[in-house]
């Protein structure tokens, strides 16, 4: 049997920080299916009585995730209000990412289940370092044998060899279910490292 997938909300902005016109962002749909968490940090300012400037201060950790908040910042109506100035210094607002009911137990890797490979030294589960020389960000979902499908890679590999290699390893792994009271989901992310500096270029 399948196990219930927590249900998420969409994310509130921090009080007081974000103008009355602004509304909260929809979850991406695959953000959702991959039970995706975490708090992405904008930089804004108003000119004109329009959100401009907008850049990601702090990442969630998932592009999805700054993405549908920057969508949803830039698509704020503010309205004009001459007694109120037409432009601000630049302001932050936090979106926080959260599931209902609190993060939601993943899948645990099976010890020494991942294939031997002379590409790489190992899966590191819930590591969510960004993609870098020594290693690349990954997140999929589980089926009911604990074995990985619908593998995507996060942030910049260039080598379509590598990438594919990647995916092939995080098949090789195995994962059974959490065994933990609470919301649980089929979703994994961690990080695959890499036993020699290759990624990106």
């Amino acid at each position: 049997m399948a196990p219930a997938l927590a249900q998420p909300r969409a994310p509130a902005p921090e009080a007081g920080k974000l103008p009355s016109a602004c509304t909260r962002p929809d979850w991406p749909p695959e953000a959702r299916r991959y039970d995706l968490e975490g708090t992405t940090v904008l930089d804004y300012r108003i000119r004109e009585w329009r959100i401009a400037d907008v850049k990601v201060r702090k990442s969630s950790g998932w592009p999805i995730l700054d993405a549908a908040a920057a969508r949803s910042l830039h698509a704020c109506k503010l309205k004009i209000d001459a007694t109120r100035p037409h432009h601000s210094a630049v302001q932050s607002v936090d979106y926080v990412w959260a599931t209902t009911g609190g993060p939601s137990a993943r899948p645990q890797l099976h010890a020494d289940s991942c294939a031997s490979s002379p590409l790489f030294s190992g899966f590191v589960p819930l590591d969510r370092t960004p993609t870098a020389h020594d290693g690349v960000l990954v997140r999929f979902l589980t089926n009911g044998r604990g074995e990985p499908f619908n593998i995507r890679l996060e942030g910049r590999v260039t080598d379509a060899a590598l990438a594919e290699h990647i995916r092939q390893y995080v098949q090789s792994c195995r994962f059974v279910a959490a065994n933990a009271p609470g919301p649980k989901t089929d979703a994994v992310y961690g990080r695959v490292l890499l036993a020699s500096p290759s990624a990106g270029k």
